[in-house]
């Protein structure tokens, strides 16, 4: 419900932050000659009777990792997965859910270092994020065979997915000899899900993903469906007219996901670099500097 944000250092210097997109972020220039202004806005989200609501936890395992880089095709899932589960993190953020990703960057992350990281922070739902392969086509998502809220978690999932376009392949469970087949769901103490959200060795699914947007695009998704599972609202932005949007120079797009990736930042950070007038060189020239 903000539109504009006023603040002013302890200097005097007053700072103006707009709304773009859910988030908050400052202009090129702020403060005098500016200067930046140092500031921190904390803001609480209130249910339909004013009162603030309570905190949720949720946990974001990120599929494969490091030497693991898992599916390989159009795409390389492991850099999906954190881009997804990235923005993911970011849009339940800006509506007060605390939040623990398994790695925020490129890492060795097993199966079984996930669950004790879940389980040792004991949140109320948890989704691990994947990409699939095998040649096939669409969305799924797998919850416990018991049912329950794992189940309900993964059918608000579903529903958010195919709202931005992509097909399902369905609302799935698989029974192994120990109950649940997946130790995600198996072990883990809160109701969990596994998302797949494209096939990254088929061409046309792939490229329902192949730019950073696109990513984001599915991890927002995952968010608004965890959000609906827990009960707290959030603002659906209004369509705007269709844009024509230069395409990004490919070397440009693997150096955003490079430089988001290897540094963890935020969706609206990366934004808020590349509408900088020499943005797409910065961004160019701090991937080249990464190992």
């Amino acid at each position: 419900t903000i539109d504009l944000l006023l603040v002013q250092d302890a200097g005097g210097s007053t700072g103006m932050y707009r709304a773009g997109d859910g988030y908050l972020f400052a202009p090129e220039r702020e403060g005098a000659n500016g200067r930046p202004v140092c500031s921190v806005v904390c803001m609480r989200k209130k249910n339909k009777e004013g009162k603030p609501m309570g905190k949720k936890k949720v946990f974001i395992g990120v599929g494969h990792g490091g030497s693991d880089s898992g599916a390989v095709g159009y795409l390389v899932e492991k850099d999906v997965n954190l881009t997804m589960a990235l923005a993911c993190r970011d849009f339940l953020a800006a509506y007060g859910v605390d939040v623990r990703m398994s790695r925020t960057k490129d890492e060795n992350d097993t199966v079984s270092q996930e669950v004790r990281e879940c389980n040792a922070y004991d949140p109320d739902l948890a989704v691990d994020i994947h990409n699939n392969s095998g040649g096939g086509d669409g969305f799924e998502v797998f919850h416990t065979i018991h049912g329950g809220t794992g189940k309900v978690l993964a059918q608000n999932i579903e529903k958010q997915v195919k709202a931005i376009g992509q097909n399902s392949r369905g609302v799935k469970t698989r029974k192994g000899r120990r109950g649940d087949y997946y130790a995600f769901i198996r072990d883990t103490v809160c109701p969990a899900v596994i998302c797949e959200g494209v096939f990254v060795d088929t061409k046309a699914d792939a490229a329902q993903v192949d730019t950073l947007a696109d990513q984001q695009k599915f991890g927002v998704a995952y968010a608004k469906g965890i959000l609906d599972t827990l009960g707290l609202a959030y603002d659906e932005l209004e369509e705007k007219p269709e844009e024509e949007v230069p395409e990004t120079d490919p070397e440009v797009q693997a150096a955003i996901t490079k430089v988001q990736q290897k540094a963890g930042l935020a969706a609206e950070t990366m934004q808020y670099l590349l509408a900088y007038k020499y943005g797409a060189e910065l961004v160019t020239k701090l991937a080249a500097a990464m190992k």
